[in-house]
């Protein structure tokens, strides 16, 4: 605790100090688990999904806790193996005897230790043996977590890669595993709002109603913004309270743009701020970012371009095909303009949100508005 520089973090999870609010959430999840019930987690991107559920993990006493992030996995395969180490790992200690009892338990793996190539850790690599199928290696892993002496609670982090494996029975293999445990519960979470709707949501899907769905929404303002005060006021600097709501305000409360806009802020090591050093950062940001930005406007077509640019300045738009919004905004023809919508909603660059829709980066949105 004693190394965190900055108290606004990017990334990670560095302890209950450094993590604002969130109460009902984690309580919602803790009387979950109690109750041996599995959790989606849906939301919008860098909304704090990871950071809430490593906060309840590290208030866990009574279970086993085990996080695994699947975003980098490409197969079926590879995230059961993935799933396989990161739970064995997390249970016990990579040590030869330990090994062995494993590999007493796993007869369809080929189980091995090696060190971790950055951390120099010993870990524990699982790997089919020949001929073996990974549905029996997952059905020998849940056979294990049922037989411990804890509960143990399994999040698993960016879900919906699963729908970009080549398998197509993923969701329908792992349904079918998790409606028969009783000692083991879930926690699925990701970063695409849509696809995990999709998922969770679809009466044709195998995971349809089996899970409790927790939409996690924004942090209320005031409690964000004083959080932000308390920090500058333990370091006995002065960040005046209109200014950070403002702040907030310019960022759209979204948890990772407040955070690395304050991380900005912070990083100056001034003793009085003022909203002229707001206007600074924020106009710094801007600038730092617009070449990333132009290469994706680059990206896409003029059509598509030209509407992401008339929301941005918008703000949020109730109906962007209304013949309102397109002559103000000099657009093309409905059809298109419903074409580009899409479009754009399936990159991810808009969403829509209290029925309306957004920019989904506040940066590019801010930065599609300004003149830099």
């Amino acid at each position: 605790m004693n190394d965190i520089l900055n108290p606004f973090q990017l990334q990670g999870y560095s302890g209950a100090a450094y993590f604002c609010d969130r109460k009902e959430e984690l309580r919602f999840l803790k009387e979950a688990i109690q109750n041996q019930r599995n959790v989606s987690i849906i939301s919008l991107r860098r909304l704090g999904k990871t950071a809430l559920i490593k906060h309840l993990f590290k208030s866990q006493r009574t279970s086993i806790s085990i996080f695994i992030d699947i975003y980098r996995t490409s197969s079926q395969k590879e995230m059961i193996m993935r799933l396989i180490e990161e739970c064995i790992g997390q249970i016990g200690k990579p040590t030869t005897s330990f090994l062995t009892k494993i590999s007493q338990l796993f007869r369809s793996l080929e189980l091995s230790m090696s060190l971790d190539p950055i951390t120099g850790v010993p870990q524990i690599a699982a790997g089919l043996r020949q001929g073996q199928e990974e549905s029996i290696a997952l059905a020998e892993l849940f056979k294990f977590l049922e037989g411990q002496d804890k509960r143990v609670v399994i999040a698993i982090d960016e879900f919906q890669q699963v729908l970009d494996y080549p398998e197509q029975t993923t969701e329908a293999l792992l349904r079918e595993h998790v409606q028969g445990l009783r000692n083991v519960n879930f926690i699925f979470s990701g970063s695409n709002k849509r696809m995990l709707q999709a998922i969770f949501s679809n009466s044709r899907r195998p995971f349809y109603q089996a899970t409790e769905p927790l939409y996690l929404g924004k942090i209320d303002t005031d409690i964000y913004a004083d959080f932000i005060q308390s920090h500058f006021k333990a370091a006995h600097r002065i960040m005046p309270y209109e200014t950070i709501l403002n702040g907030l305000a310019w960022c759209r409360t979204h948890t990772y743009h407040v955070q690395y806009l304050f991380n900005r802020l912070y990083s100056l090591g001034l003793k009085n701020y003022s909203e002229k050093d707001m206007r600074e950062v924020q106009t710094s940001i801007l600038k730092e970012r617009a070449p990333e930005f132009m290469t994706l406007i680059r990206l896409l077509s003029n059509h598509q371009a030209a509407l992401l640019k008339a929301i941005a300045k918008e703000g949020q738009v109730k109906s962007p095909t209304s013949i309102t919004f397109i002559i103000t905004h000099e657009l093309s023809a409905v059809s298109t303009v419903s074409q580009s919508l899409k479009s754009l909603l399936d990159k991810e660059l808009i969403h829509e949100e209290a029925s309306e829709y957004l920019v989904s980066d506040v940066f590019l949105s801010r930065w599609l508005a300004s003149d830099i």
